[in-house]
């Protein structure tokens, strides 16, 4: 069940790079804008993932389920390093802008 988990994680962060990355080429949305909304949506991911993870851990096996917290938080983690990196590059195509003109 956590591949499947994984795998929609990597679906849905993917889809939403290919939709940021759209409507930028489009003129209607700026990356800066994009990353934010990124970094916004990151402790959601995160801790959604977290609860699904837990909602799917084998209780028989004696464990207290720490891993499912950690596997959230690191879905967090790369969720908001990938916010940060559309950022950066947002901030650094808008001074590249304003540097030509």
């Amino acid at each position: 069940m956590e591949n499947l988990i994984l795998i929609l994680y990597v679906l849905i962060l993917v889809s939403l790079n290919v939709v940021f990355f759209t409507l930028f080429r489009k003129g209607i949305l700026n990356l800066m804008v994009s990353g934010i909304i990124m970094m916004v949506l990151a402790p959601v991911i995160g801790f959604s993932s977290g609860d699904v993870f837990l909602h799917f851990y084998d209780w028989s096996s004696g464990g207290t389920g720490e891993g499912a917290g950690y596997g959230g938080a690191f879905l967090g983690f790369i969720t908001i390093a990938n916010g940060i990196l559309i950022l950066v590059i947002g901030v650094i195509r808008w001074i590249l802008n304003f540097v030509k003109k």
